[in-house]
Parts: structure tokens; sequence; C-alpha cells
């Protein structure tokens, strides 16, 4: 037997409607009180979410910031989108054009793979 991973557990069910019942009995007796209190959660809910906001940009804001020294020393490699398909043939590139060769930003190190490790020494 497959279970609906949509349904939810009859507890959940049963909290859900005691939570409406409660606030329909507080919207009943004491309407500016529930106000109050909505007020109150959905002030810290947003006070949350934007220190959850900010502590979350710094790393895509760095994110965004490698990617555009990316694309500023590489070029970018977005293709033009086609306008229409006759001129789509005009323009054939051919593969051998042009091929740039990009410097690489890494170094070798000297190591001392090779040398033999004296153990009169130690």
């Amino acid at each position: 037997m497959q279970q609906n991973s949509r349904r939810l557990h009859p507890i959940i069910w049963f909290v859900i409607s005691l939570a409406v019942v409660g606030i329909l009995y507080q919207l009943i007796t004491s309407p500016r009180q529930l106000f109050t209190t909505l007020l109150i959660g959905a002030a810290v809910v947003a006070v949350f979410y934007f220190i959850f906001r900010r502590t979350s940009a710094g790393v895509n804001g760095k994110y965004k910031k490698a990617v555009k020294q990316s694309k500023k020393r590489y070029g970018s490699n977005q293709k033009p989108s086609k306008t229409s398909p006759l001129f789509s043939n005009k323009k054939v590139k051919s593969t051998t054009q042009k091929k740039r060769a990009r410097e690489h930003h890494l170094t070798v190190i000297e190591g001392k793979k090779n040398k033999k490790k004296n153990r009169a020494s130690f």
C-alpha cells in the first residue's frame, strides 16, 4: 500500500484545527488582542527574515563578484539569441578561427621529491 506524500498526519490536522479554533475564539472574544498578537508575530518574523537575508547575501554577493571578475577576465560565453532563421545561415564561423590562448594563473613550486633523506642528520 502506497501512501500519498501530500497526506498529513492526523496529529498535524488536530494541531491545525486547534489553532483555527483558538484564533476564531480570540477573534470573537478580544479582536484587539488578536490583531496585536498577529502584528507582533509579523514584526518578529520580518526581523528574522531581514537578518537571514543579510547573512546569506554575503555569500551570494561574493559569488556574484567572482562571476563578474571571471566574465571580465575571460569574456562572456553567452550566445546571442537567434532573431530569425534567415540570418542564422549567413554567419557561420569555423572552429579554427581565432582560438585565444588563455593565461594560466598556476605556478610551479619546486619540491624535494627526488632528493633522498640524509638519515645521519637525525
